[in-house]
């Protein structure tokens, strides 16, 4: 008989490696923010082309994603985590070696394809690898993969700065991709199936054709839509309601990551206690709104202001491992759970790239940006509806 002990320490070990190996992408996607002055100065970039910079990695998810997944059955989830550390490694060089705008798009579209081959990869071992009864808290610790890496990379950054300008912000990100792969290969379970390089279509008709993964990945499109716009705008939010440094507004976006990873955590550990996904999503955003519209509200209080950001980081914590856990959920056949994951992640992909755009349009027009927080309610409030059509992925 299996010690219950022992299996519960494997699972822990393997998702903590799988989550400093998602931490990864966090770090490339958030290295562009405290850097992105520099670089305006150093390359003299437009605001258009800070824009591409930005969404480059949205792009390559939303176009690439269902690609990708089609050969993680066949190679292995293992071989392509591994192959995403290395590609994320080869997009640090690139942006390092080129020393143009053409060498940062380019490295930055190699990182893009690492994060979402990292992001199909990493739930696909965790299911694969450890007992379902600890699945809960283990999609909780994966699930933080974002915000963990973002609140690194936000924190450490203005320093490395500092020190050595961005490139040492890039060489920073190429040392940790090395030491991911190399933590990676040591610890992951070795895939069991030879290498098939055929690109499965049937799993992504299964997808597409599975209204209930749809749900799921436009509840986490309307997530996303909110996380997402607050991790880029917080630094300028708090510029313009009470006037703190860029150093400032730094280190309370780097909060607020750091409350959003322990939200995740809180997520996983309800699941393990039993609670319904679909009630915890239902609370969540439920509660959400309430504190943006809080914010606005107080927003000339500074105390205030800081706990309120603090508090919405928390609970949109507490939807990510939700939904990679219904992913997980949804599908009876292994070999479809990758193209399952790079469906939900392309749908969800298009928050992201609405959410900054549309609340920075806003405030554009409006020079408000109350009005621009405020447009994140109506995405908080899709999700608590669509929360009765995610009730029929809760366990019985």
């Amino acid at each position: 008989m299996a010690n219950p002990l022992s299996s519960f320490t494997r699972d822990l070990r393997l998702a903590i490696v799988i989550l400093f190996c998602g931490a990864l992408s966090g770090i490339n996607i958030a290295k562009l923010a405290p850097t992105i002055t520099t670089l305006a100065v150093e390359f003299d970039l437009s605001l258009a082309q800070i824009g591409v910079l930005a969404s480059i990695f949205t792009i390559i998810m939303v176009v690439a994603g269902s690609l990708i997944g089609g050969f993680v059955h066949g190679v292995g989830a293992k071989r392509v985590l591994l192959a995403a550390l290395l590609v994320a490694c080869l997009g640090n060089i690139v942006s390092l070696s080129g020393g143009s705008v053409i060498a940062l798009y380019a490295g930055r579209a190699i990182e893009g394809i690492s994060l979402i081959a990292l992001t199909l990869t990493a739930p696909t071992i965790l299911a694969q690898h450890t007992a379902f009864a600890h699945r809960g808290w283990v999609m909780g610790i994966w699930g933080g993969f974002m915000p963990f890496g973002c609140a690194f990379a936000i924190i450490s950054a203005p320093y490395l700065i500092e020190q050595g300008g961005w490139q040492l912000v890039w060489q920073a990100g190429l040392v940790f991709s090395v030491l991911v792969c190399l933590i990676g290969w040591l610890f992951i379970p070795n895939d069991s199936r030879p290498i098939r390089y055929n690109f499965d279509i049937v799993p992504l008709r299964r997808a597409v054709c599975l209204p209930l993964l749809t749900f799921i990945g436009l509840s986490f499109a309307c997530h996303s839509l909110v996380y997402q716009t607050l991790i880029q705008f917080t630094p300028l939010i708090t510029q313009s309601f009470v006037s703190t440094s860029p150093g400032e507004g730094a280190l309370i976006t780097g909060l607020f990551c750091l409350m959003n990873f322990f939200g995740n955590l809180i997520a996983g550990r309800a699941l393990q206690l039993g609670r319904k996904p679909s009630h915890i999503i239902r609370f969540v955003f439920s509660i959400v709104p309430l504190l943006l519209i809080a914010l606005v509200l107080f927003s000339d209080f500074t105390p205030l202001l800081f706990l309120l950001l603090s508090l919405v980081g928390l609970f949109t914590g507490g939807s990510a491992p939700i939904f990679f856990y219904l992913v997980s959920r949804s599908n009876q056949n292994p070999k479809d759970l990758p193209m399952f994951v790079a469906w939900t992640f392309q749908i969800q992909g298009l928050g992201m790239l609405i959410g900054p755009a549309l609340v920075g349009w806003v405030v554009d027009v409006t020079q408000n940006w109350s009005l621009g927080i405020l447009c994140l309610v109506p995405a908080c409030l899709a999700v608590v509806g669509m929360s009765g059509r995610l009730a029929l992925a809760d366990p019985h």
